[in-house]
């Protein structure tokens, strides 16, 4: 049986392949768009006669950080809660997944995340998704920099010294975190800009569920407070809105450290696939800015008074 490269076909080579698929539910023929955000699948505008649909092919060497029956479950959460579009067809073999397509809606920037509305309704977003039903596979902020960590020593390649300080710091900080007790919610896990759809006058939606699973609660919320730069002062009052009280020290606390580890695992995530993966990216750069602002963040005297506050 020929294995096909699913990743690697052009528009009209994959809309032949895509009807031989198991139980595929489309009929007519298919018009195939790339688009080209993304790093981890190969995405495109599906067109047939019965509408327009988004495609999602995995991406070559995904596989590492992908389980894709996970994250089509979760994407089946979200769409259940109110914050993605909705599935309309998975392939467990080859991971492809056809889901409704997001008429009219963009991917957000900083500034969309960044503004009071744009607050309010990641705020919403999440406090709707950790309420949604637990996925079956948990995996924690830190168990992925445990894995990630572990990735890039298999890799043979030398750390420098600045790294090898960042995992130093870090897992102290890890050890308590997990000693104080988790709070596990069905979690995306992925806050970059991009995943957030905004449309004028519409409800924010998430998409690309490639990372997620049950999760601490205060990774989701730290990794976007850090990730974005919003000021410590208006922690506690986004925290308010999406739990609906105010804040405990040790709360803030984790928002805190939360994001900082956020930094130690994509910058980890980074320095991994700059080893085993052959795309246009520069993953060095973005490994070496994450793990730098994680350094910064490990060094300063609000990490020691998180620390004290878990």
């Amino acid at each position: 049986m020929t294995v096909v490269a699913w990743h690697g076909l052009d528009a009209g080579a994959l809309a032949d392949e895509l009807p031989r698929l198991p139980d595929w539910p489309f009929a007519g023929d298919l018009r195939l768009e790339r688009i080209s955000s993304g790093t981890t699948n190969v995405n495109w505008r599906m067109l047939s006669p019965e509408g327009t649909r988004f495609l999602k092919v995995p991406g070559l060497g995904a596989d590492a950080f992908v389980d894709r029956r996970v994250a089509h479950e979760a994407a089946v959460v979200a769409a259940a809660t109110g914050v993605g579009p909705a599935v309309l067809y998975f392939d467990p073999v080859t991971g492809i997944e056809v889901s409704a397509f997001l008429e009219g809606y963009r991917s957000s920037g900083a500034g969309d995340l960044l503004s009071p509305e744009g607050m309010d309704e990641v705020m919403r977003l999440y406090r709707q998704l950790h309420g949604g039903e637990l996925l079956s596979v948990t995996k924690t902020l830190f168990g992925m920099i445990d894995e990630h960590c572990a990735q890039v020593a298999d890799t043979g390649r030398a750390l420098q010294p600045y790294q090898r300080e960042v995992q130093e710091r870090w897992r102290p900080i890890q050890e308590r975190y997990v000693a104080a007790g988790l709070e596990l919610v069905p979690g995306h896990n992925d806050p970059n800009p991009p995943n957030f759809m905004v449309k004028h006058g519409a409800p924010m939606m998430l998409i690309d569920f490639d990372y997620a699973a049950n999760t601490d609660r205060y990774y989701e919320l730290g990794a976007y407070l850090t990730i974005l730069g919003i000021p410590v002062d208006l922690r506690a009052a986004l925290f308010e809105r999406y739990s609906g009280a105010a804040p405990t020290e040790g709360q803030l606390a984790r928002l805190y450290l939360s994001g900082v580890g956020t930094l130690v695992k994509w910058g980890h995530w980074a320095l991994y696939n700059s080893v085993v993966r052959d795309i246009d990216f520069d993953y060095e750069k973005y490994g070496a800015g994450m793990l730098l602002g994680a350094l910064t963040m490990l060094r300063s005297d609000e990490c020691a008074r998180a620390f004290d506050a878990l």
